[in-house]
């Protein structure tokens, strides 16, 4: 398999692309290695994947050199060159469909000052962003910039700019967008790790977005990150519900018009919402959350990149919520569509906990038990600490497992390395710990009453567990229950 970058690259070019991109490379102008070119014709034959036994180094260099003694720097020295090609058909590209290419194109006919041409260029710019009607971070940036441009223009002409308070309320719209789109990041990483972040200038931002909302209710963008950082500041309150919904209503609104990655923000936080909900033992949203979560499949926001890739942290969710509520025909129709969407590296471990859960809510406990062994984490996100989450479930499925398949000797044992694991990590959440433990020393109670029933015991257990709150308890219960049957 090649490992060169430009492949990597190549493998990204849509059909259209690859045509432009063989016509960039044919003009002069860009190149004039015709050895680049015939490296490019032979390439191509194998796009998207370019990965045949046939693509080799050697057969590469003997296409194109003939019988000519094999050099290995030789064909790298081509695949640099078609790189630096690769790159630059890219960066062209892009500045010609970003509005950055506009503004520096502007910007210079300005330092040159062609004035009747500046005019001509910045109204046809006005124009063309003002059709953005999610009002996003891109927009005030770019109507500012449209501001400052017709300062320079009229300047020695006017006593006044008489559009000088629109400029500044552009840019606070601006700067507010800014501070939120942060505060998500934020909200999101205190709701995966052991960390608190402080928001008292975003309280302060609020409560002057709150005290002026009529200036800001032209700018969808910003409404819905507002309702839904008061929803945050507000949790465990009839209030942050409220916010939740308004934000919502706003989202289903302006969805067509809102960026792909302004979706992908918005329903990243939302999540959050119901995520810290269940934590608190609150199971009623469950069902709400996964038809939420199916929704972003239906509509395609998998993740923030363009391609067609799923988010690792979405795609668990999904799993966890159909195990929860016992979906199995939704989650065999997840799995079997959407384990294609997971990036190639970690699919075979994604697949394995897939089927391990699958497995679990079919009464195969043993196939559960070996598909948990065969995760390989490193295969998973960046680091051993990321991938707390995946961990963590496997080590939940594995003493259930063990203790359907009544092996309690090893649940034991087990029990003492998870409660090990949980108490020495310093990223878990402190109230995720606690749900966690709550969770293992409610399994080893069931397998004392397993190894020795107490009718007390038992009664006072049961008694207890109906009115906990945590993971899983749900399936304490129904082991209770079997008791009795």
């Amino acid at each position: 398999m090649l490992r060169y970058s430009v492949i990597q690259i190549l493998k990204t070019f849509s059909g259209k692309e690859l045509k432009l991109f063989d016509e960039f490379i044919q003009n002069p102008f860009h190149n004039k290695n015709l050895k680049v070119i015939g490296l490019f014709e032979l390439l191509k034959i194998y796009h998207p994947d370019y990965s045949s036994d046939d693509l080799s180094k050697k057969s590469l260099f003997r296409s194109l050199m003939g019988n000519a003694d094999y050099k290995e720097s030789y064909i790298r020295n081509l695949f640099s060159d078609l790189n630096v090609l690769a790159e630059k058909f890219i960066k062209i590209n892009l500045t010609e469909s970003n509005s950055a290419f506009e503004k520096l194109f502007i910007e210079e006919l300005k330092n040159r000052d062609l004035i009747d041409i500046t005019e001509k260029k910045i109204r046809a710019f006005e124009k063309k962003i003002k059709a953005n009607k999610s009002k996003d971070h891109g927009y005030y940036e770019d109507i500012n910039f449209v501001y400052e441009i017709n300062s320079f223009l009229i300047v020695d002409k006017a006593l006044t700019d008489n559009f000088r308070d629109k400029q500044l309320n552009n840019t606070i719209k601006l700067f507010l967008i800014s501070i939120l789109e942060n505060v998500f990041y934020m909200i999101v990483e205190e709701q995966r790790v052991n960390v608190k972040h402080r928001y008292d200038f975003l309280k302060h931002s609020l409560e002057y977005v709150k005290n002026h909302l009529g200036e800001f209710e032209d700018s969808p963008l910003l409404m819905i990150y507002f309702h839904l950082s008061i929803c945050f500041l507000t949790e465990q309150s009839e209030e942050s519900d409220e916010h939740f919904n308004i934000a919502e209503k706003y989202f289903k609104k302006y969805f067509s018009v809102l960026t792909k990655i302004d979706k992908k923000n918005i329903y990243s936080v939302m999540q959050v919402y119901y995520i810290n909900k269940i934590s608190r033992g609150d199971n009623s949203c469950n069902k709400e959350f996964l038809k939420f979560m199916l929704e972003m499949l239906k509509f395609n926001v998998l993740s923030h990149k363009k391609s067609d890739h799923i988010d690792l942290n979405l795609y668990r969710n999904i799993l966890i919520l159909c195990t929860m509520e016992k979906e199995i025909n939704i989650l065999k129709k997840f799995i079997s569509k959407y384990i294609h969407f997971v990036d190639v590296q970690s699919r075979r471990s994604i697949l394995a906990y897939s089927n391990s859960q699958l497995n679990f809510l079919q009464g195969k406990f043993q196939k559960a038990l070996e598909l948990s062994n065969n995760i390989n984490f490193n295969d998973l996100l960046n680091s051993t600490n990321d991938n707390l989450y995946f961990k963590n479930d496997i080590k939940i499925q594995t003493l259930k497992s063990l203790y359907e398949l009544n092996a309690f000797e090893s649940a034991i044992s087990f029990i003492d390395a998870y409660k090990h694991f949980l108490r020495k990590s310093k990223l878990i959440k402190d109230e995720m710990r606690n749900n966690y433990l709550l969770f293992v020393n409610s399994v080893g109670e069931l397998i004392r009453l397993n190894n020795k029933f107490d009718e007390y015991a038992f009664t006072k257990f049961k008694a207890r567990i109906n009115t906990s709150k945590f993971t899983n308890v749900q399936w304490i219960l129904e082991k209770l229950n079997e008791f009795e049957k």
